[in-house]
């Protein structure tokens, strides 16, 4: 997961480019995300946040659910 800039406004996002997420937790995000009104899914490896306490606040809510990425490279 990569700390990103999305769109002409330079948004706060979230990238997970290197390790994807799997279905299932990705339309639970979305599912979350909607109801909580926290950050959009701009496709499978990308989200958008309208400021980065909403960016915080989903890595909180979803770090214990996310691959761990590989350090060794």
């Amino acid at each position: 997961m990569d700390h990103v800039q999305v769109g002409p406004w330079a948004l706060p996002g979230l990238s997970f480019k290197k390790t994807p997420l799997p279905t299932e937790l990705l339309d639970e995000m979305k599912e979350w995300a909607e109801q909580n009104r926290c950050g959009k899914c701009m496709n499978d490896t990308l989200w958008r946040f309208k400021n980065t306490a909403q960016r915080d606040w989903f890595i909180m809510r979803w770090l214990d659910s996310m691959p761990r990425e590989d350090s060794s490279t």
